[in-house]
């Protein structure tokens, strides 16, 4: 019999009542979607029909260019090191180049993907990557662009998630800023609330009231053309939004969706020199696991920086981009980030490369634990907890968005994508 009786229990854990159902509200978990492997900016002078075409068939040409074997290709990404996720080596063999396998398997993903869906989300660019224009030049920019989005939407050649990062709300571009979003959203709502998957990018937040003035102009704008609701998401780029954190989460009121840090603006800001300025410095590492931390279950998703080392030129200068982006993007998926941002076409050999690298060199193991975790069993020598298995299911759902595996390799290891997601808390 237990000492405290069912009421006085009661009694005691009321006041938890409010507490329960605000933490409920700020952390209901995975939005449970796919989530873009990186962000593409095109700058809007360069936005067209056809740009995601146009960047697929560019990365292809560089991949036959400079890489037209799946072991050039590993040299080249640096993937084919005793430390890299698909080296000879990573599963008891000797180290001595990739594992041949592995990289035929990545090789025929990145021809796929850059094939089929070269872009996973693409940012028309106002801002740092557009420069400062006469304004009648900004205002043809912002509407060409919002009417090219529109007309690649209806040819099926826009990616499930695109948008617009506007000039931020700093008092020298604000209103520069608010008329181009003004302009582009107007243009791209039309007569039917413009196509699905719109994300809006506030850049160089400082200050949870320039959030909660975004969000107003948006309340004002949206129903006045009949828009579809974008989504919005922060780009962390100032020493003040870092050490806001908290506060600019709150003040997304539930729909930020993302925060994406900028790497070289805040390393700027830190007076870190500029050849020492990349997202895997310390300074930049330290802010982007801050992000993870604030948005631990909230739904919110944290994207990794860019590259600047662009893949142009000669043989030699391509690898050595496309060498040090590999890096940057494994680097990032070991840390738990990943979303991150190409700013040119070659990267998304090297970026696909790396996502599909770090799948499959993990996916064996991952759909035995997980297996053996369903099945209420040990697998061998590991333990795993409900915690470890949300991530092992994170890691197949990822492969699965990819492509990279199916439903007769799950079943292969007495899985299935609704157990899968269950445990990866989609759904």
């Amino acid at each position: 019999m237990p000492t405290l009786s069912e009421h006085l229990l009661g009694r005691l854990t009321a006041p938890l009542g409010p507490v329960d159902a605000t933490l409920a509200a700020r952390h209901p978990g995975d939005p449970g979607t796919r989530q873009p492997v990186h962000t593409c900016y095109v700058s809007a002078e360069r936005l067209h029909l056809d740009v995601v075409l146009e960047w697929g068939e560019t990365a292809r040409e560089a991949l036959a260019a400079h890489a037209p074997s799946p072991a050039e290709l590993a040299e080249a990404t640096g993937l084919d090191t005793p430390t890299a996720p698909w080296a000879a080596g990573t599963a008891g063999r000797q180290p001595g180049g990739a594992d041949p396998a592995l990289a035929e398997r990545v090789y025929a993903h990145v021809l796929r993907v850059l094939s089929m869906e070269p872009i996973q989300d693409l940012r028309v660019d106002l801002e740092d990557g557009y420069g400062i224009r006469p304004d009648e030049v900004e205002d043809e920019h912002a509407v060409v662009a919002a009417e090219a989005l529109r007309a690649a939407a209806a040819a099926g050649a826009l990616p499930a998630s695109y948008g617009l990062r506007p000039k931020s709300l700093d008092p020298a571009v604000r209103d520069r800023g608010l008329r181009s979003l003004d302009l582009f959203l107007t243009a791209l709502a039309g007569d039917d609330g413009g196509p699905p998957g719109l994300v809006i990018t506030l850049p160089k937040v400082s200050a949870p009231e320039q959030v909660g003035v975004f969000l107003a102009v948006l309340d004002e704008l949206v129903p006045r053309i009949d828009l579809r609701p974008p989504a919005v998401e922060l780009q962390i780029e100032t020493p003040a939004a870092v050490l806001a954190l908290p506060a600019l989460v709150e003040a997304g009121r539930g729909r930020v969706t993302g925060l994406h840090v900028g790497t070289y603006d805040y390393s700027a800001a830190l007076g870190i020199a500029a050849e020492h300025q990349a997202s895997d410095h310390p300074a930049v590492e330290h802010a982007t696991t801050l992000m993870q931390l604030v948005t631990a279950g909230t739904g919110i998703r944290v994207s990794d920086g860019s590259s600047n080392l662009l893949p142009v030129g000669a043989t030699e200068a391509v690898w050595a981009g496309w060498h040090r982006h590999a890096g940057l993007v494994t680097r990032a998926w070991r840390r738990g980030l990943y979303q991150g941002w190409d700013l040119h076409p070659a990267q998304l050999v090297s970026r696909h490369a790396a996502v599909a690298a770090n799948l499959l060199a993990g996916l064996p193991a991952a759909l035995t634990r997980l297996s053996a975790y369903a099945e209420a069993r040990f697998a061998g020598a590991v333990a795993d907890e409900p915690a470890t298995a949300r991530a092992l299911a994170g890691h197949v759902l990822r492969a699965l968005d990819a492509g990279l595996l199916d439903d007769t390799g799950l079943a292969a290891a007495d899985l299935d994508r609704a157990v899968v997601a269950k445990l990866g808390g989609r759904g």
